[in-house]
């Protein structure tokens, strides 16, 4: 199984043949989305042939969250907690459940803290037994993780300040998920945004332990045509 998430940038707008295209070449088996809104989300499941699930989020943006599969759906379910400044969508495909979400950009931070996120996600995650994925664009960086050179103009802050406690994603770690991209590529910088010129790595698949050990590959797609669809580059993981 391939499962890719995409923030693909306020609902991809004129970039949706441009994103179709991205995912179409990545081979993809599922599909999370990012910055969605329902027109774009429905008019990529039809462009690719897949199954569209999806869930409304409470982002001040008015973006939301979306599933796209190829198998059909078992089960799903769209967690709007209060915590939450988007929501968490749930489905069960292919006897995995993925979950995906998008944490708070800097303009929602003060209204949601993404320390407190975490904590409703793992909330969330610690009642399912079965293997699992979180996967989506979290806005923090992981401790040790490299930063790379700002585009012109752009000036380190939050997480990539030197010295910042990179705490968010601590508490997904100590509860036992794998950070799928970085257990394969441990020297690699992995970073996902911008797509013109990445140098954070904000976009991330977490497995639980058992799903962990089937994780056969998990890459950023940087192709050229990558780097115009939208304002991250997706990330692909696969599963044996």
């Amino acid at each position: 199984m391939r499962i890719l998430t995409y923030n693909i940038w306020d609902g991809g707008g004129e970039r949706l043949d441009a994103i179709a295209a991205v995912i179409r070449a990545s081979a993809a088996d599922c599909v999370a989305l990012q910055e969605a809104n329902a027109a774009g989300a429905t008019t990529l499941a039809s462009s690719l042939g897949m199954e569209l699930t999806y869930g409304e989020a409470d982002s001040m943006f008015g973006t939301d969250l979306a599933w796209l599969t190829r198998s059909p759906v078992r089960s799903a379910h769209n967690h709007r907690l209060p915590a939450l400044s988007k929501a968490l969508l749930r489905i069960e495909v292919g006897g995995v459940t993925l979950f995906t979400t998008h944490l708070a950009s800097r303009h929602e931070e003060h209204l949601y803290p993404r320390a407190a996120e975490v904590e409703a996600i793992l909330a969330v995650l610690s009642g399912v037994e079965d293997a699992h994925l979180l996967v989506g664009d979290l806005n923090a960086l992981r401790p040790g993780d490299a930063i790379g050179t700002p585009p012109a103009g752009v000036e380190p802050r939050g997480d990539a300040l030197p010295g910042a406690p990179r705490a968010v994603l601590g508490p997904i770690d100590a509860a036992g998920y794998v950070d799928c991209f970085r257990r394969l590529h441990p020297h690699e910088p992995g970073y996902t945004y911008p797509a013109s010129a990445p140098w954070l790595r904000l976009d991330y698949v977490f497995a639980s332990a058992d799903v962990a050990e089937r994780v056969r590959a998990c890459e950023v797609i940087a192709t050229a045509a990558a780097r115009r669809a939208s304002d991250h580059l997706p990330l692909l993981v696969e599963l044996g």
